[in-house]
């Protein structure tokens, strides 16, 4: 598509924290620590310019690490607030990579009767039970429809959100899981740019469906720090590797051949 995925080389980096070192504004002081929004997903500088309204101020009361995760879940949290309520129903959460177990985090905060993961990769599901999923797939393993009948009782899936994206056929999948007159919400980018959709299952499902990208800076991430801080959401399943700049190819790598267990990566410099 225009936007282009993975980004070219020159832009990397989606999230960062770091201690201001100037500042012009009298309610952000030199010192403080806040996390960035940087517009560009340009977060690996070592300095950045930028107005006060893409810094918030966050507690020192947590590893870095964590703390770091504020932004993803601010992002994951914006989509969340667009579904409908999942309070005693029936959700499906594809993908568990990091997106998808904050999903699954909130999915069982917010009071879903099941919320089963989806995914290929054993070790993502085991960090899934860990977020709250009630039931976990591995489509390698098992037939997805059947088993999600089993455990909703023949319905199928109220809610369904694709965390993965990538390709047309988990769309499509999307749609043949969700239970008439359900829901079905995007946060995953697919790769193609028209993809080719299974327009008569839509259609004669009466389903809805969401789209969701670009979180309120005022709202959602001053909500995803409360949660984080407060320990209602634990997002220690997802880190699973803290490496030092320098050894950033490293990282990129791992993440790419998804090597070592690898969910979340992050570097400090």
């Amino acid at each position: 598509p225009k936007e282009s995925y993975p980004l070219p080389a020159g832009y990397p980096g989606h999230e960062c924290l770091g201690v201001v070192e100037a500042s012009r504004v009298k309610h952000i002081k030199e010192g403080t620590l806040v996390m960035y929004y940087p517009p560009f997903l340009d977060a690996y500088k070592e300095y950045h310019v930028t107005p006060p309204s893409r810094v918030q101020e966050i507690p020192n009361t947590l590893p870095l690490n964590e703390l770091l995760m504020t932004q993803l879940l601010g992002a994951v949290s914006h989509c969340a607030f667009r579904i409908d309520k999942p309070y005693n129903k029936h959700v499906v959460v594809m993908g568990q990579g990091p997106v998808g177990l904050f999903f699954t985090a909130l999915m069982k905060n917010f009071g879903a009767r099941s919320v089963i993961a989806v995914d290929i990769l054993d070790y993502r599901l085991s960090a899934s039970k860990r977020m709250g999923a009630t039931h976990t797939i591995n489509p390698e393993k098992e037939d997805v429809i059947e088993t999600i009948k089993a455990i909703t009782g023949g319905t199928l899936a109220d809610i369904v959100i694709d965390a993965y994206g990538q390709n047309v056929a988990v769309i499509n999948k999307c749609f043949e899981i969700a239970k008439h007159n359900g829901q079905v919400a995007f946060f995953g980018i697919c790769l193609e740019e028209s993809p080719r959709l299974n327009f008569n299952t839509f259609f004669r499902k009466e389903l809805r469906m969401i789209a969701s990208v670009g979180p309120d800076l005022t709202m959602d991430y001053p909500y995803a720090l409360d949660m984080i801080v407060k320990g209602a959401i634990d997002v220690t399943p997802l880190l699973t590797h803290d490496l030092p700049f320098e050894n950033i190819q490293k990282g990129f790598e791992m993440a790419i051949n998804r090597a070592d267990n690898a969910i979340k990566i992050v570097l400090s410099f």
